[in-house]
């Protein structure tokens, strides 16, 4: 039993030496080539990146009348601004306000973590019906 622990031991270990290589050889990107999803992996690709953003609001807003969606889901019922929003990587953030309510305006209060997000501009208008506010996207992407 012994010498099939050693064994089963040098054959893992030689299988992520081999691994390892094939990576920093030239067939990497025959390796990596991810067709189903219609992309070449990264030579570095980290662990999904996490952060947390504040939201506050200038305006009119009226409790209760908004939801904050990620990614199509409702996940919070505005009573009050601001609003902390803890959100990964690939993340969209969009408001849902209610239709008779009156328009508002949105802005990123503060952002913390390795994340940032491609507004276009300092402040975004709420209208009646869902609002993309922005897209979360990882700070320390390589190029």
């Amino acid at each position: 039993m012994d010498f099939l622990l050693k064994a089963l031991a040098c054959l893992m270990l030689i299988t992520v030496i081999t691994i390892q290589l094939l990576l920093v050889s030239p067939y990497r990107n025959r390796l990596t080539d991810d067709s189903i999803n219609g992309r070449l992996l990264k030579i570095y690709e980290s662990v999904i990146s996490r952060g947390t953003v504040v939201l506050d609001a200038m305006g009119n807003y009226a409790p209760n009348s908004a939801y904050i969606m990620i990614n199509g889901e409702k996940q919070k019922l505005v009573d009050t601004f601001p609003v902390e929003l803890n959100l990964r990587d690939g993340d969209v953030v969009e408001i849902q306000l209610k239709k008779e309510n009156s328009p508002f305006y949105v802005f990123l209060l503060s952002r913390k973590g390795s994340i940032k997000t491609d507004l276009k501009g300092s402040t975004i208008p709420i209208k009646p019906g869902i609002n993309m506010l922005f897209r979360v996207t990882d700070n320390n992407t390589l190029k």
